[in-house]
């Protein structure tokens, strides 16, 4: 009988910006960044784009019902990574403790309260107490942050305007970074990057530029997939995800770039939603 195994990691949206649909978008999926990690017993979401309104779903139906706990691992507020929330069901319908991890911010309450003005009327007709059910937490960047019996995760700097971080989680044994959103090319953060990223057994890496694209968004805070796979060889990653697709970008521009990538490193993949990855 197979073993379990130790990480099950989910694509619930791949975008960047803002969301993309349409029938020439349907393999890849049009929600903004988020990713579902199930290990250790517990149940991990990096980032809470739209894509956060179908796991909240599936989570609610399931026969056991939601988990009594969820960790969300943010890596910034810009819009696309946050516009889920007010339709995550586990957090709305308060059967859940939804705790907020995030270490660009200097205290809760500085991130709750550019959570409320982003997420708020007239922006937004959410009454802002919803976010009082938050548990928010800002630990320093590289600090051990345990997630349960043998999983924790630590944040590093990224290089995003209005900054980010990205985030390495460890559990028996096995490691996924996520590095979105981060542009290659500052050397102090890079070298942060490389470290954190270390011998992981997944990293999903910022691939939204082709490196002509790149030439004239310098500063956009975004990478290409040419340069993940630089880093990811440099530092001994063992599979690659390249996401963050532009919305304009479609299923076949998307499927050349991964076979172009599948040349030089036959272990990569470009994130799409429904995927499912286990360690």
């Amino acid at each position: 009988m197979d073993s379990q195994p130790d990480i099950i990691f989910k694509v619930w949206g791949s975008r960047g910006s803002i969301f993309a649909g349409g029938p020439e978008r349907s393999i890849f999926g049009g929600d903004t960044t988020c990713f579902s990690i199930e290990t250790d017993g517990r149940f991990l979401v990096v980032d809470a784009g739209s894509g956060l309104r179908a796991l909240g779903h599936q989570l609610m139906t399931r026969p056991e019902g939601p988990p009594a706990e969820i960790d969300l691992l943010l890596t910034h507020l810009h819009i696309d990574h946050i516009c889920g929330l007010p339709f995550f069901a586990p957090l709305i319908s308060g059967k859940t403790i939804v705790r907020l991890w995030n270490s660009v911010y200097p205290d809760p309450e500085t991130l709750r309260d550019a959570l409320s003005r982003g997420l708020a009327p007239p922006i937004f007709p959410v009454d802002t107490t919803v976010w009082n059910s938050l548990e928010i937490r800002v630990p320093e960047a590289g600090a051990r942050v345990a997630l349960g019996p043998d999983s924790m995760a630590r944040a590093f700097p990224l290089n995003h305007p209005d900054g980010a971080c990205g985030w390495r989680v460890n559990s028996s044994g096995r490691v996924v970074v996520v590095a979105s959103d981060h542009e290659h090319g500052n050397p102090s953060i890079d070298a942060q990057v490389a470290y954190y990223s270390r011998f992981s057994d997944l990293m999903v890496w910022d691939a939204s530029y082709t490196e002509e694209e790149l030439q004239n968004r310098r500063g956009w805070g975004h990478s290409t997939w040419q340069q993940g796979l630089k880093v990811g060889e440099k530092v001994g990653v063992n599979r690659m995800l390249m996401t963050h697709h532009l919305p304009e970008r479609t299923d076949d521009e998307l499927t050349d770039m991964e076979r172009a990538a599948q040349a030089l490193a036959h272990r990569t993949l470009f994130a799409r939603e429904g995927l499912v990855i286990s360690l």
